[in-house]
């Protein structure tokens, strides 16, 4: 019994003191700059909505920093942006369609050293109404719900290349 008290007080001490005990929590933060996203498409807003969506995904696991703070720079590319695949009511009107495109991912580090590349390709469908304000809006909900999941996808490959043992 005497042993068991004496390693939890050596434990406490020891953690206490700003030692880390292995495999809890002792990983070295990562930040990331969003650096340039390149629209390569037809649709000029979607860049944008890609740069805030990027923001708000980093940012909820505190990993966006400035240019100065990064520890690592992102590239985003989005390409072969396509609507596809409509389908039509027996009025034949298109109730609902397939947004398609490709997106990279290219991070680099402080030294400017390629360090990872994600490329995917996403095909989300969204509902077409009659009233336009509404069908974009679901095409931009279509949109931001593929980028979570890339993003998510991403952040789990990429994370035992980035994330280092202190």
């Amino acid at each position: 019994m005497k042993k068991i008290l004496l390693t939890g007080l050596i434990l406490l001490t020891v953690s206490s003191c700003g030692y880390s005990i292995a495999g809890f929590n002792n990983s070295i933060p990562v930040k990331y700059y969003i650096n340039v996203v390149n629209n390569n498409t037809i649709d000029t807003y979607i860049g944008d909505i890609i740069q805030l969506e990027a923001e708000r995904f980093f940012l909820s696991y505190n990993e966006l920093s400035s240019y100065k703070q990064a520890s690592y720079f992102m590239d985003i590319n989005i390409d072969n942006l396509k609507y596809i695949n409509p389908i039509l009511s027996a009025t034949d009107e298109a109730s609902s369609t397939n947004i398609s495109y490709d997106i990279t991912i290219i991070v680099t580090d402080v030294e400017g050293k390629e360090i990872y590349s994600y490329n995917t390709s996403v095909s989300k469908s969204f509902t077409i109404t009659q009233s336009v304000s509404t069908a974009l809006q679901n095409k931009d909900q279509a949109l931001k719900d593929s980028l979570q999941d890339i993003f998510t996808t991403f952040r789990i490959n990429i994370s035992p290349r980035v994330y280092k043992k202190s």
